[in-house]
């Protein structure tokens, strides 16, 4: 009986040891560190950016263009990052005139130029070959993407820049004949005085015409005083200059007129941007090729427009034959800056081969904008 006695109370001390033990207090825990205090954020810089650019501020480019794309960046910037990106600007030439912005801007005279690299004839030769006649060139959206693309494919083209940062490249596209008298055939140009300036002189002096070198300011009054027959030049002169006032005909030649324009920054202000300010940039400059060809294109359309229901103008189309007998006169101009540039040991065919195939590929693709 006793045996039984002490097994059942040993029975029941096994049931209840637990029961004690988890009564036993429990040591304290280890102390657990604070996490640490997040870093606080980089302070952000302030820049003030010297804009300098050869267009009047009353221009559709500086206003539409210039301005647009400075805001948009500033924009982007402030919203994006804790930096502040501010603008300058310095229309008309007064920080830089035309041929000396892409010097200065590599000097840090400025911090951000525009101009046309045609100022400064021979120092990009391969950027030249836009300037060529021959391309279709159906508007100024082709033409832009067209000299960016290429500048991007091209290592040899983009050597022309390396003192610079460049922004990005877009053109005026398609310039016509505007003359005090109608131009149908190689005849009616012939022995006609024609304002022309860069690239397009050897052109006009192809076609049997007699180049006049003046500003585009200048205009007006020598067409007005038959010191000029007239202009070969995009349409929104007609309206921007008021040259339909002063002219009756618009021959439409896309092939023999472009002229490139060129954004460029100073390498030690890109340099001294962060990287997502950097990025900022970069995006907003592939953007704007479209939208600066689209504004000139848009611009064009409305000049000729302002011009026929205004002034009366007659647009004239070339015929198939006249079309490809000016093409034929022209080809030796091509021939000759390819051959002139191989012998300089730069690679003239194969640049004007990859313009070609992007000035086929772009007017396939945007050849009816703004028709």
């Amino acid at each position: 009986m006793k045996v039984k006695i002490i097994i059942g109370l040993m029975v029941l001390l096994l049931v209840l040891l637990p029961v004690f033990a988890g009564c036993a207090p429990r040591p304290a825990p280890e102390p657990v560190a604070p996490a640490p205090a997040p870093a606080p954020p980089e302070p952000g810089q302030e820049w003030t950016l010297d804009f300098a650019t050869f267009w009047p501020a009353t221009d559709f480019q500086f206003i539409e263009g210039h301005e647009a794309w400075t805001k948009t960046i500033s924009d982007r910037v402030a919203a994006e990052t804790n930096h502040t990106i501010n603008f300058a600007m310095h229309p008309g030439g007064v920080l830089l005139g035309p041929k000396e912005l892409l010097q200065g801007v590599a000097a840090g005279a400025a911090d951000i130029v525009t101009t046309a690299p045609a100022y400064t004839p021979g120092t990009h030769p391969l950027t030249e070959v836009f300037e060529l006649p021959g391309f279709k060139n159906d508007n100024a959206l082709v033409a832009s993407l067209t000299v960016h693309e290429a500048w991007k494919q091209s290592q040899a083209m983009q050597q022309e820049y390396d003192d610079v940062k460049i922004m990005f490249f877009w053109a005026t596209g398609p310039g016509d004949f505007m003359t005090s008298a109608p131009v149908r055939t190689l005849q009616d140009l012939a022995g006609k005085e024609i304002r022309a300036v860069g690239g397009t002189v050897p052109s006009v002096t192809a076609l049997g015409a007699t180049p006049v070198s003046m500003p585009m300011s200048d205009a007006y009054m020598a067409l007005d005083g038959g010191i000029v027959d007239g202009i070969l030049a995009p349409t929104d002169t007609l309206q921007g200059f008021k040259l339909a006032e002063v002219t009756g005909y618009i021959t439409k030649t896309p092939f023999v007129y472009n002229i490139v324009f060129v954004k460029a920054m100073n390498l030690d202000t890109w340099n001294a941007f962060p990287p997502e300010v950097q990025k900022i940039f970069d995006e907003v400059n592939e953007e704007f090729v479209r939208n600066y060809g689209e504004l000139r294109t848009d611009y064009t359309v409305a000049g000729q427009e302002y011009a026929v229901k205004e002034f009366g103008h007659e647009v004239i189309e070339l015929t198939a034959n006249e079309h490809a007998r000016w093409l034929e006169v022209l080809k030796p101009i091509t021939d000759a800056w390819i051959k002139k540039t191989n012998a300089a040991n730069l690679p003239g065919t194969e640049i004007f081969e990859l313009v070609s195939s992007l000035d086929a590929k772009f007017s396939q693709e945007h050849g009816a904008y703004g028709r």
